[in-house]
């Protein structure tokens, strides 16, 4: 099952979520993402957090749950696990990116949180896709330019590219050297990576649209 967690960061165009499948979803938002939801006409099955960052009163009928502002886990974690303990297996975070580096951070390491519960998070916003992997898997040809893998937490050992624009075979990822950025697809329209052991942060990334400002 999969779940769709709005969180506070930044979106600054809604139009990457016209196409957007919502249906069939366990939608969450997670404190100030509940404007993001309402900007776009989304109302979520709960709201999570403790309301200090959307600050406003939550809506007549809302299912709702507050937690107090000194707490251990941020509110985007909350919303992770519950979502994880009403069966998802997948999760959308939307709004994760933009917004304070240190909260988006978090977001990284929520990817292996929740990785190791047995759920795959997906960070979406408008020119980036980002999630994590454990195990070999393959990508399908799709409209982001690049794809990019980085280690997570450690070695990533026996690293194999194939169907990319630059292959290789038997290599060990490492924390602190750049290895594997800014691949690209070409005539192939899949890519299969595969590894042994560790845990590859996954980038598939466009250039966002240059603003050109007149003088």
């Amino acid at each position: 099952m999969r779940a769709i967690i709005f969180s506070g960061g930044i979106i600054s165009d809604y139009a990457f979520l016209n196409d957007f499948d919502f249906g069939n979803s366990l939608i969450i938002c997670a404190d100030n993402g509940y404007n993001h939801a309402k900007r776009i006409g989304i109302v979520p099955d709960i709201f999570l957090g403790d309301n200090d960052s959307y600050a406003n009163e939550i809506p007549t009928g809302l299912d709702f749950k507050l937690y107090p502002p000194e707490k251990d886990k941020t509110d985007t974690n909350i919303a992770i696990d519950y979502a994880i303990e009403h069966g998802a297996d997948e999760i959308i975070l939307l709004g994760g990116t933009g917004g304070r580096l240190d909260q988006e951070f978090t977001h990284f390491c929520l990817m292996k949180y929740a990785l190791c519960r047995g759920c795959q998070l997906v960070m979406i916003d408008e020119t980036n896709i980002i999630w994590m992997e454990n195990k070999p898997f393959s990508l399908n040809k799709n409209k982001y330019k690049y794809v990019s893998f980085f280690p997570y937490g450690g070695d990533v050992e026996n690293f194999s590219v194939k169907g990319l624009k630059y292959e290789t075979e038997g290599m060990t990822l490492s924390p602190g050297l750049v290895q594997a950025s800014s691949n690209e697809f070409t005539d192939n329209e899949t890519a299969h990576i595969s590894f042994d052991f560790g845990t590859v942060l996954v980038m598939l990334c466009s250039d966002k649209p240059q603003k050109h400002e007149r003088f």
